[in-house]
């Protein structure tokens, strides 16, 4: 399958709305931090951040091969 310029812009939004939701999790585990609680708030931010991440790589990587590689 060849690159879709549709599938892109799709994928993109997708990346950008998921960050956005993960953020507000980045956020009250900052709160956390700020109550004290700064192991799990730590935690929880650097696990939020690697979702983001791996959502986007997958994302990215679904651009490039087509949805239906593995």
């Amino acid at each position: 399958m060849g690159f879709n310029p549709k599938d892109a812009v799709d994928s993109a939004r997708d990346i950008a709305t998921y960050a956005v939701d993960m953020s507000s999790d980045i956020v009250d585990n900052s709160v956390e931090i700020l109550k004290g609680n700064i192991s799990e708030g730590v935690g929880n931010i650097v696990q939020d951040s690697l979702d983001i991440a791996g959502h986007t790589f997958a994302k990215v990587k679904e651009i490039v091969t087509g949805p239906d590689a593995e």
